[in-house]
């Protein structure tokens, strides 16, 4: 078999890393502690609303949180089968003479990103006989055989609350920190492209977006006995890094020759919020976050021993958060003594049509029709305090942006229904401290998406031919659809996304 040397990673040269304020993390947590429920935006001050709306700042006491928090990722991918014919044939190994039609009629050399269909699933032994590879062989790479998703983690919260002048200034600062692996990145194709990595489908807005490191520091002022401001950074590090390679055997990277150089500056973005009391039970409360990503760019210099160099650079986005807004109301319907009872309801609006996916594609690439969309989702809920003891219940949706997939991109995701409850008491013991637990559960509803053939990327053409000299042959199983992508012919999704807290607070 012929084998093209292909030049890859002769790697790393400029890397950076750039992450703003909006934190998928905290956004899946919601706020741990203060008894805010689902809805930080208005309520439950505390620690935690330096991020989900600063401007609550204001009401909440001088505290010190501490929490132990566990997300659970379950969500079930189920393949459609492949019908027969769809396989890319063996002869696709011998890729060096064939040839397939191009957009201008004429013949071009099959791309290299084509394999057997065989060989992902069971791979290719090292050998000269026909079927077989060069050394050192083709893993194989069985459909949805690396499913990212399944996963528990567990995270450590950190809240401060402190009033530099009582009832006019006060600081806050929050954070979420893994207990495994600090800000873990896997990036992925949602097309055939795919098959030459995990060969997989992978959640769109979970995995890898629940491990990154999130810390945020604000402050609010109050400007009217009714009315305060917040605003809110977060605290971020940006990696750059420099490198150059001499590849010494373009088929054996174990002796590459490397020099890197690394650099880490401090970045910050802003959130800003807002907090209205026009009445003694009423609380009006807006909060708007600023985008988010963390991006690394890529720039690959290579020199063979040819002489010949060879450069690019490539981005990859992880964490990509939109624009969103918020806002809610919580009124009190009930004080008697020491009891008291509110109900609370909040609206967000996420721009998410401006998505970019972790190899900084946007959707619509694909077709305007799959460009992914805004959308609105709401909360409501119930709070009550007895005493010392305080608890919350809240219901929530959040609808999915991604559309019908039935092009070739397979993003994964689902619309949400959730419930949050929890509640806290406070301890009179030689020093007040504030335990308290919270338990959620979102259900991602069960969704199919049904593949269109005419959408999908036919990788071995109608029309390609064995080219031996002057000769040209049909390429047996060439006719109709043939594709390694993992989503085809379709692809079922569901599942749930749960967790909880345990904290302890105390005040300051």
């Amino acid at each position: 078999m012929k084998r093209r040397p292909i030049l890859l990673p002769c790697l790393l040269v400029a890397t950076s890393a750039t992450v703003a304020h909006a934190s998928p993390l905290i956004e899946a947590a919601g706020p741990v502690g203060g008894n805010a429920g689902e809805q930080g935006v208005v309520s439950g001050p505390g620690a935690a609303s330096t991020y989900f709306n600063p401007a609550l700042l204001i009401d909440a006491g001088d505290e010190l949180l501490l929490g132990f928090v566990l997300i659970s990722e379950q969500t079930g991918i189920t393949l459609d089968g492949r019908p027969a014919g769809a396989e890319v044939p063996l002869a696709v190994g011998n890729r060096g003479s064939i040839l397939a039609p191009g957009q201008g009629g004429g013949l071009s050399p099959l791309p290299n990103s084509v394999v057997p269909t065989q060989w992902l699933q069971q791979g290719c032994p090292p050998g000269t006989q026909q079927g077989q590879c060069p050394a050192p062989g083709f893993l194989a790479r069985p459909r949805q055989g690396q499913g990212s998703s399944g996963k528990t983690r567990s995270y450590l919260a950190l809240g401060l609350v402190k009033s530099l002048i009582k009832d006019r200034f006060t600081l806050g600062l929050y954070g979420m920190l893994p207990l495994s692996s600090f800000t873990t990145a896997q990036a992925f194709f949602p097309d055939e492209r795919e098959a030459l990595f995990s060969n997989s489908l992978h959640p769109e807005l979970y995995g890898d977006r629940l491990t990154a490191v999130s810390v945020v520091a604000g402050a609010a002022f109050k400007l009217l006995p009714e009315l305060s401001i917040g605003a809110s950074v977060s605290l971020s590090l940006a990696n750059a890094a420099a490198s150059q390679d001499y590849v010494q055997d373009a088929t054996n990277y174990n002796t590459l020759l490397m020099n890197t150089s690394v650099t880490t500056t401090v970045n910050v973005a802003p959130t800003v919020g807002v907090r209205w009391l026009p009445a003694s039970w009423l609380r009006i409360g807006g909060v708007l976050h600023s985008p988010e990503s963390f991006t690394v760019n890529t720039a690959l210099d290579a020199s063979l021993p040819t002489g010949t160099e060879s450069s690019s650079t490539q981005s990859n986005v992880f964490d990509w958060m939109p624009w969103s807004v918020g806002v809610g109301a919580e009124a009190e319907i009930l004080r008697r003594g020491s009891t008291r009872m509110s109900v609370v309801g909040s609206m967000g609006y996420a721009f998410w049509s401006g998505y970019v996916d972790r190899h900084g594609d946007s959707p619509g690439m694909y077709g305007s029709q799959f460009a992914w969309h805004d959308t609105a989702s709401g909360a409501v809920g119930i709070r009550d305090a007895f005493g010392d003891a305080r608890t919350f219940l809240d219901l929530r949706y959040i609808p999915s942006p991604v559309p019908e997939q039935g092009g070739r991109s397979s993003y994964v995701d689902n619309d949400r229904f959730g419930i949050s409850v929890g509640g806290d008491i406070a301890l009179h013991l030689p020093t007040v401290i504030r335990p308290g637990i919270q338990l959620f559960a979102d259900r991602l509803v069960p969704r199919h998406n049904q593949k269109q053939d005419a959408l999908v990327v036919d990788e071995l053409p109608d029309g390609a031919v064995f080219s031996s000299g002057s000769t040209l042959s049909p390429v047996p199983g060439a006719h109709g659809l043939q594709t390694n992508n993992p989503g085809w012919p379709g692809y079922s999704s569901g599942g749930w996304l749960w967790g909880g807290s345990i904290t302890i607070s105390v005040p300051l």
